[in-house]
Order: C-alpha cells, then sequence, then structure tokens
C-alpha cells in the first residue's frame, strides 16, 4: 500500500507546478477582464458626459452666453483632471477624455471670444473653431471606443460659424 501511495504522490508533484501556474494565469486573466470592463465603464460615462455637454454648449454658443459656457468648460474640468491622475499613476487617457478637453477649450475660448472686441474677438473665434474641429474627430473616436454609432459631433462648430 506504502509503494502505490509514494508512486502517485511523485506524479501529483509534477502535476503541481502545472495546475499553480494554470490558477495564476486564469486570476490574472479574469483581472484583466475586470479592468478592461472597469475601462469600459469609465470611458461609457465621460461619453454620456461629454455628449450632453456638447449639445448644453452649442445651444449657450448660439445663445452668446458667456457665463455658461465658462461654466460648462468648468464642469469639463472634473473629467480631465481625473484623465490627468489616470495618467500620473501610469494609466491610459481615453479618447474621450481628449474630447473633454477638446470641447473645453472650445468652450471657454468661445466665452472670452463673446466679451472680447476687435482682433482679439476674431483670434479667439479662431481658436475656439479649430478646438470643435478637434472635438469633432476626438468624439467620433470616443464614440468607436465607447462602442456607439458615429455621430457627426458638428454642432460646436456650426454653432461658432454662425457667430
Amino acid at each position: 500500500m506504502q509503494g502505490r501511495f509514494g508512486r502517485r504522490s511523485t506524479r501529483w508533484l509534477a502535476f503541481g507546478p502545472a495546475a499553480i501556474s494554470l490558477m495564476l494565469a486564469t486570476g490574472a486573466v479574469a483581472q484583466d477582464r475586470g479592468q478592461v470592463s472597469a475601462v469600459h465603464r469609465q470611458v461609457s460615462a465621460v461619453h454620456r458626459q461629454v455628449s450632453a455637454a456638447e449639445a448644453k454648449v452649442a445651444k449657450a454658443i448660439s445663445a452668446k452666453d458667456s457665463n455658461s459656457l465658462s461654466s460648462l468648460g468648468n464642469q469639463l474640468g472634473s473629467i480631465i483632471e481625473a484623465a490627468l491622475q489616470r495618467r500620473e499613476n501610469g494609466g491610459e487617457v481615453s479618447s474621450c477624455d481628449m474630447a473633454a478637453h477638446s470641447l473645453a477649450f472650445a468652450a471657454v475660448t468661445s466665452a472670452d471670444g463673446l466679451i472680447s472686441k476687435g482682433e482679439a474677438r476674431k483670434l479667439l473665434m479662431q481658436d475656439a473653431i479649430s478646438a470643435a474641429a478637434d472635438f469633432q474627430k476626438d468624439m467620433q473616436a470616443c464614440d468607436k471606443q465607447a462602442g456607439k454609432a458615429t455621430g457627426s459631433h458638428t454642432s460646436v462648430g456650426k454653432a461658432l460659424r454662425a457667430l
């Protein structure tokens, strides 16, 4: 009886490291999937926030409401700060984070342009239009990253050109 037990334990010893490696690899894959899922949820949340802000910014530009534009730029600032914090901690910045940055820049720059006169106004509005074009590109990439249908996202640029 003792002899059989000894032979069986040597087979299990050979299987042990393989089983442990398999368990560790499975745990790592599950952790990666959990991180991917968390990143996707974060990207989707930012996508929703930026999409909602896009409509508000376009409306505020059309109404020439510089106070609302400044406020919207500040609201988007929290998304940008979170992205910078993630990047400092070794994480990645998503396309949606970049879209938030472009939209915030367009909003704040157009707010400054609305209260300015002459050449300064012209330059600020050109910068805002350029930021709106960047926003459009970033938001289309954000749509893809969030798994949403790609939209045109031209409302901010159209509102700025209408001024």
